[in-house]
């Protein structure tokens, strides 16, 4: 991992308050012993001053980065008689660009006459400093190198720490970012049927990109077999009447050089009339092999920022390429609608793959939740957003250690406690993408049981989400029907036995007699996909 030094106070406020507290002092340098900046030094601590702004201190400290510069592991070492600092390189890829290191003051500083001048430097009364001294109690020199080491580790695990919560708000970052475009693309393959008309579908898809994108107007122009007599659809406000904007988007359509994304300013040049487009404004052409079948527009771009982003031209070009397979064939709905669950697939087996014995489970877990929906006769939205929530159920097992999730046999209690955690985990990461609220509650309290035993929360009876409810039952017995590396595999029969009987106390008494009737065979043909019966994460353990 990159250390940097600017960024050496972001990371350990808590650090730099925690050894404060014991009588040492948090400092960062560059490799010519130059300090950096210390939020503790603004706000004028006595010792934080007293070991940072004298002229000697800072000159051994110099001499004491020329020393390190030449150990491979740098030691600790007497900035001046009775003040140490133990050096943590910080490092940009293998260059060291610095160090963090920690100030300790020993006793043998107390009656020093360095003492009394770094007094004089920082303009404080050396008897008031000898007795704050002797109140921090402060260590014998002998102790150095064990504080040293304490410091090494410490200051090692609010790295690891802070790297982990990095990659988690990287892995919430993402997901926000690139939900917009599923939901938008799930939006408009939704609306894929045989029986729309390309026109209203293209109409469906102008709505969806007006309240995704941040402009004021959508519209889309299909062209009639390239008689230039298109059919003209517009959402929200357009700055021209629909006679002008049809006529300036047939005449660009007709174009033999079109290719897109066309932005307004580049092409204005051409025809002043595209000053219609607004600020900002472009057209992504709706093509299909090498045939333009017409434009997909946005214009007058709203907020501070008026130029078009990577976003806005990946989700129009996106969109109309949508727009051009539904009028080459409508019938492709079925496969566009396979490729959004791929690509939520696709996320999900990215997690599952941490651990070889996962495989699959987060598939499976969506296709029994799926259909248990059906079978108590949820509507078809409904059941299409249960089965993403079973697809998504384990996302937080990102946030899990992979020695936790990979271990053989069975977890000691510590680690089941960090395996809890991941139902919590999964709803931060996925909490601030839109238009998963009613998913999020089957993804956070998955494991709460129908007695009120589980986790995280404690929920009992209909408290419960339905959706965490559904999921429950899809996911112990995908569980029970795993092997483990401590247990074989168990029989379909008893796996069924096994939720009968915790009708009422794990489970929803009310769902347990529609689950015993599900068709499994869909399920066993996945179960064959992925490898037979192959182990799975021992935290699931649900039964």
């Amino acid at each position: 991992m990159s250390q940097h030094v600017g960024t050496t106070r972001t990371h350990c406020d808590d650090l730099e308050a925690m050894l404060r507290e014991i009588g040492m002092v948090l400092m960062s340098c560059d490799t010519e012993g130059a300090l950096t900046s210390s939020r503790q030094s603004n706000r004028r601590d006595w010792l934080t001053e007293l070991v940072r702004t004298p002229g000697l201190v800072r000159r051994g400290l110099v001499a004491a980065c020329e020393q390190w510069k030449s150990e491979s592991v740098p030691s600790s070492l007497e900035l001046v008689p009775g003040l140490w600092a133990a050096p943590v390189p910080l490092r940009n890829r293998r260059e060291c660009i610095g160090y963090a290191l920690v100030a300790i003051p020993t006793r043998d500083l107390l009656d020093s006459e360095h003492l009394a001048a770094m007094c004089q430097a920082t303009h404080f009364d050396v008897r008031v400093c000898q007795e704050r001294l002797r109140r921090l109690m402060v260590p014998n020199m002998s102790e150095v190198p064990r504080l040293a080491a304490m410091f090494s580790r410490m200051w090692l695990d609010r790295q690891a720490r802070d790297g982990r919560e990095q990659t988690l708000e990287q892995v919430g970052r993402e997901l926000a970012e690139t939900w917009e475009e599923i939901n938008l693309l799930y939006s408009i393959t939704d609306k894929m049927t045989v029986e729309a008309r390309p026109h209203r579908f293209a109409a469906q898809a102008c709505q969806e990109l007006l309240q995704t994108l941040p402009y004021r107007w959508v519209a889309a122009y299909i062209d009639r077999e390239g008689t230039g007599e298109g059919r003209l659809i517009v959402s929200g406000d357009a700055p021209r009447d629909r006679a002008t904007l049809r006529e300036i988007l047939s005449s660009i359509a007709s174009r033999e050089d079109v290719e897109g994304p066309l932005m307004a300013g580049a092409i204005a040049g051409d025809d002043p009339a595209l000053d219609a487009l607004g600020t900002a404004g472009f057209a992504q052409p709706i093509g299909r092999d090498g045939r333009v079948l017409g434009l997909l527009v946005v214009g007058d771009k709203e907020g501070a920022d008026s130029s078009p982003s990577s976003v806005d031209t990946k989700l129009l070009a996106a969109a109309a390429a949508h727009i051009a397979i539904h009028l080459e064939n409508a019938g492709l709905y079925d496969d566009m609608n396979t490729m959004f669950l791929g690509m939520l697939e696709a996320i999900t087996a990215s997690i599952d793959a941490k651990d070889q014995y996962t495989c699959g489970h987060s598939r499976r877990v969506a296709l029994l939740t799926r259909q248990l929906a059906e079978g108590i006769g949820l509507d078809g939205a409904t059941v299409k957003r249960m089965h993403i929530a079973g697809m998504v159920h384990d996302v937080g097992k990102i946030g899990v250690p992979e020695a936790v999730l990979c271990k053989a046999g069975r977890l000691t209690d510590a680690e089941y406690v960090q395996v809890q955690r991941h139902p919590e985990i999964g709803f931060g990461i996925l909490k601030d993408i839109p238009s998963f609220d009613d998913i999020l509650d089957g993804v956070r309290h998955h494991h709460e049981r129908f007695d009120g035993g589980g986790y995280p929360a404690k929920l009992a009876g209909e408290d419960i989400p339905l959706a965490a409810r559904l999921i429950a039952l899809a996911d112990a017995f995908d569980a029970m029907c795993s092997s483990r590396t401590y247990r074989d595999a168990m029989d379909r029969d008893a796996v069924l036995a096994e939720i009968e009987a915790g009708s009422g106390t794990q489970f929803d008494p009310a769902l347990v007699p529609c689950f015993l009737k599900l068709d499994f065979s869909e399920w066993e043909q996945l179960i064959a996909s992925h490898g037979g019966m192959k182990p799975h994460a021992r935290l699931e353990d649900a039964a």
